[in-house]
């Protein structure tokens, strides 16, 4: 059997022979990307336990109704709808930004996800989705329908507003820094209102 000793970066085992190439070290340490491997890991660890975790589980069982459901939405709890329409607000604006928020199904909850934020006492985030709203849509309301609401956006045009766009890249970043910490704001609702066990028995 090959000898093997510890890499002198990280202490993993590895074959002898490789560490007389690598100056001592195991082949990532040597590559440089130890760090992203081991991150790629802890992510990896941190997603399994979100999976089993009370609030994933009711995520799931909170989406399944609003889609497969012929109530959907409206079938929900007042608390229920406004849990909901703030996390695809976040959800959807961490994946795609505003533009994607609005463009898509989720932008028929944006009076939800109003009061859902003024609810959880977000203001700040509240604020910068009515700035949204009103550089998107200026004073008229938010259409209900996917179709009327893109083409009324400025930034679905064939040739789109650039400075609209800089806009809501600027408003992208600010709610990004999630100074308000929604998932917190979110766990707390969910306990005051009782929306789901917070441990797995």
């Amino acid at each position: 059997m090959s000898e093997k000793q510890p890499c002198r970066i990280c202490a993993n085992l590895l074959l002898a022979t490789t560490a007389a190439r690598n100056d001592g070290m195991c082949i990532p340490c040597k590559g440089g990307y130890r760090q992203s491997t081991e991150d790629g890991k802890l992510r990896a660890e941190e997603r399994k336990r979100y999976i089993a975790s009370p609030q994933a589980l009711y995520w799931e069982a909170l989406v399944n109704p609003v889609h497969n459901t012929p109530e959907g939405f409206s079938g929900l709890a007042l608390a229920e709808q406004h849990y909901y329409a703030v996390s695809v607000l976040q959800g959807e604006v961490y994946n795609g930004g505003f533009y994607q928020y609005f463009g898509n199904s989720s932008g028929e909850h944006c009076a939800n996800a109003c009061a859902g934020l003024l609810e959880l006492g977000a203001t700040q985030t509240l604020a910068l989705l009515e700035e949204v709203r009103r550089l998107l849509f200026g004073t008229q309301p938010v259409p209900s329908d996917q179709g009327l609401r893109q083409l009324s956006m400025p930034t679905c045009e064939d040739e789109p507003d650039l400075d609209c766009l800089a806009a809501l890249d600027a408003l992208d970043t600010q709610f990004y820094l999630d100074t308000e910490k929604l998932d917190e704001r979110l766990l707390r609702y969910a306990r005051e209102h009782r929306l789901f066990k917070m441990e797995v028995d």
